[in-house]
């Protein structure tokens, strides 16, 4: 793609190696080799990644729709305090479980992604600065293309990683939203806020440790 900004040559480049016809046919054939593999791996990283992203939103999802509807049972007070403290005690392990879940996501992930932002983001910026400089139709939207397939590519991480961050703060409005001030139960002030406190850190998905991977990264 790089080779396109030139305009010289043709995608490939292997045209520049006429006149070495051994050279020429082992390029040709290493490509077609080469570019379905490098393909597969991408997809299948890609679906991976969005298959845990997908993983995380929907168990934050379970947690704090299950913390609004939560209920209480038992027939004396005490056995109502209990029951409840049983229950927020269930969702403080789970959320703990998340975190840490999230935790070795974003160290599996984070080299990974840096190389993914380092690549493609330049590559945007260049396709696009060549559809608007180029004089000829075709080649604009040869680029044009090129272009909204790389930000395509940046989007399919960004905007999960966002929902993840979206749904991991959701757990702390779900506190709020719940019907904690319906029964007087002081053993609970301590669990409500541990599981709040945990909850109202930002969860950002980092490429490298450095940059943020969500919209606004891809926005910008």
């Amino acid at each position: 793609m790089l080779v396109l900004l030139l305009e010289k040559v043709p995608a490939l480049g292997i045209w520049t190696l006429k006149g070495h016809d051994t050279l020429y046919h082992f390029v040709i054939a290493e490509q077609i080799i080469y570019v379905p593999c490098a393909a597969a791996l991408i997809w299948s990283f890609e679906c991976m990644y969005l298959g845990f992203c997908v993983e995380i939103i929907v168990q934050f999802k379970i947690l704090y729709q299950y913390l609004e509807e939560m209920t209480v049972e038992g027939n004396s007070p005490d056995e109502m305090e209990l029951n409840y403290l049983e229950k927020m005690k269930t969702c403080i392990r789970h959320h703990q479980l998340l975190l840490w879940f999230l935790k070795k996501f974003r160290q599996i992930f984070s080299l990974l992604l840096l190389t993914e932002y380092v690549t493609v983001g330049p590559l945007i910026c260049a396709e696009l600065f060549a559809a608007f400089e180029s004089r000829s139709i075709q080649i604009t939207i040869r680029h044009t293309a090129y272009f909204v397939t790389l930000a395509l590519q940046l989007s399919f991480y960004c905007i999960p990683a966002n929902y993840v961050a979206d749904e991991a703060l959701a757990v702390a409005r779900s506190i709020y939203s719940s019907k904690w001030y319906s029964h007087h139960f002081p053993s609970l002030r301590v669990p409500i806020l541990l599981i709040m406190q945990n909850a109202q850190h930002g969860i950002t998905i980092r490429a490298g440790g450095l940059v943020p991977i969500n919209t606004d990264t891809f926005v910008n």
